[in-house]
């Protein structure tokens, strides 16, 4: 059994390579990177942290994690608006 496709992966490929697009996914990455980052460090010096350390670090984590879900869900709302509207 083969994947399910929903349209023409080229087609996709090439609305998620769009310049502001592309600019969207490294947007993304970088802010789910970054909380990657903090929770890591939350976790390799969680003695030495106070209390109010890691409540900091896991809210701004939180926050990046939201920035994270907004871009990507932007992005694909994006790829899919284009790539129906060119369907019609």
């Amino acid at each position: 059994m083969g994947m399910i496709e929903i349209g023409p992966h080229d087609e996709i490929k090439n609305l998620y390579n769009k310049p502001a697009n592309r600019k969207l996914k490294y947007c993304a990455v970088i802010f789910i990177s970054i909380t990657i980052a903090l929770l890591l460090v939350r976790v390799i010096w969680v003695k030495q942290l106070s209390d109010l350390n890691v409540l900091l670090l896991k809210g701004v984590a939180a926050l990046f994690t939201i920035i994270f879900a907004v871009l990507y869900g932007v992005l694909v709302y994006r790829v899919n608006r284009e790539y129906i509207s060119k369907r019609r």
